[in-house]
């Protein structure tokens, strides 16, 4: 361009020469001229500099917007082989542009996408109609957990208007969906709430009536009179309803913990102290490790102590009697944590189940042995205290919660 840009004013100078020579006759010398003419180049010269550097910072501020966006911007040829990859990119999938430059865009898809043919029909549909918009899907990372993300493709058009690639804006949603889910677990447990407590309310007053009763005639009669099994049997079952009304309505009451400084070491030995009355007629070791020099946390005791004898029954309830069994208890600080895990060699707990264990009234147990409120209110409390509980197991083998505050 530049160069076409001199050749015009060369032309336009002679040009000029001619129409002043005219004008002016004698008086307008070939030097004078070549002031002009080397005025004129010079003004050129200024101006085609001012115009490239111009462009130079525009080109360079729309760069930078691409390269440094905070959402992924992926560029893959018609032959789907990447060539742009920003630092978005690179947060989101963990990988550096060298190592993505040239491989199939399918290779930041996730197998079962593939294997669907959803990963085909987006491909399709961008073809069709030139864009995909806001589609939430999931992506491969380079540590290997998939990732949630929102997508938008859209095909890039040479001035023939040929395709030359496609253009994909990725954005993060992990943190989104994350707040989403908990505002929806807040919701349910506000709404399992109200439910049951007034079912729990509307069912404490004839129960204590039944069990008062059964209680009273039970006083009169001896073992081997007619109808004391029965009578027995009332007063067991009244005070099992009893017992999972009370988990229910501790569960749907607002938790306002009194904190006090404590360490795990004297939460687990209190907890503990009466374990061998809480085997029945299994045979199981319970195994301490504790840490020697214990960090103090400021947790509300009895929630922790309950907590705790509430693991360590379900590590009970998941040890076949016919297994030697075994619990063991550790404590210890890690990165300015403190650390409780409790495992057991139980029956485990199957992959399909994993996900829902923390979730209210949902139990592995039989019926009658449980109400499925406590694990869901273990992690209540840890989360009112800022901490985390996760648990990891093996289906047959053994099952481990830890928790760290």
């Amino acid at each position: 361009m530049e160069h076409m840009v001199h050749s015009e004013s060369d032309k336009y100078k002679s040009d000029l020469f001619e129409g002043l020579k005219n004008k002016f006759g004698d008086r307008f010398s070939k030097e004078d001229f070549d002031f002009i003419s080397k005025c004129f180049d010079t003004y050129m010269f200024e101006m085609i500099k001012l115009m490239r550097e111009g462009k130079s910072v525009h080109e360079k501020f729309f760069s930078d917007i691409i390269l440094n966006s905070v959402d992924g911007i992926i560029g893959y040829n018609t032959e789907k082989k990447i060539f742009l990859w920003n630092r978005g990119a690179e947060q989101i999938y963990g990988y550096t542009k060298e190592e993505v430059t040239d491989k199939d865009i399918s290779y930041l898809v996730p197998d079962r996408n593939i294997k669907d043919g959803s990963f085909k029909r987006t491909q399709a549909e961008i073809q069709e109609k030139g864009f995909v918009s806001g589609v939430e899907t999931k992506c491969k990372t380079k540590e290997g957990p998939l990732k949630e993300i929102s997508m938008s493709q859209h095909l890039v058009f040479d001035e023939n208007g040929d395709p030359m690639g496609t253009v994909a804006i990725v954005r993060d949603m992990t943190r989104v969906k994350k707040l989403e889910k908990e505002l929806r677990e807040k919701e349910n447990l506000a709404l399992i709430g109200q439910v049951v407590s007034s079912i729990a309310h509307n069912l404490s007053n004839p129960l204590n009536i039944i069990s008062g009763n059964a209680d009273y005639l039970l006083l009169e009669k001896k073992e081997d009179d007619e109808g004391y099994e029965e009578l027995k049997v009332i007063v067991d079952e009244t005070t099992r309803i009893t017992k999972s009304i009370r988990s229910i309505l501790n569960f749907a009451r607002p938790l306002a913990p009194m904190r006090e400084e404590y360490t795990f070491n004297e939460l687990v030995d209190e907890a503990t102290s009466g374990f061998k009355f809480l085997t029945g007629n299994k045979t199981i070791k319970l195994k301490l490790k504790l840490e020697k020099d214990p960090a103090k946390i400021k947790v509300d005791r009895e929630l922790f102590k309950d907590l705790i004898l509430n693991l360590i029954s379900n590590s009970i309830q998941a040890i076949p009697a016919d297994r030697q069994g075994l619990i063991e208890i550790t404590t210890e600080t890690t990165d300015g944590k403190s650390i409780l895990t409790i495992s057991d060699n139980g029956t485990g707990i199957s992959e399909g189940d994993l996900p829902n264990i923390f979730k209210p009234f949902f139990s592995t147990k039989g019926y009658g042995k449980g109400t499925g409120l406590g694990l869901s209110f273990a992690e209540r409390v840890v989360k009112q205290h800022g901490g985390s509980i996760e648990v990891t197991s093996v289906e047959g083998k053994n099952t481990t919660f830890r928790i760290a505050l």
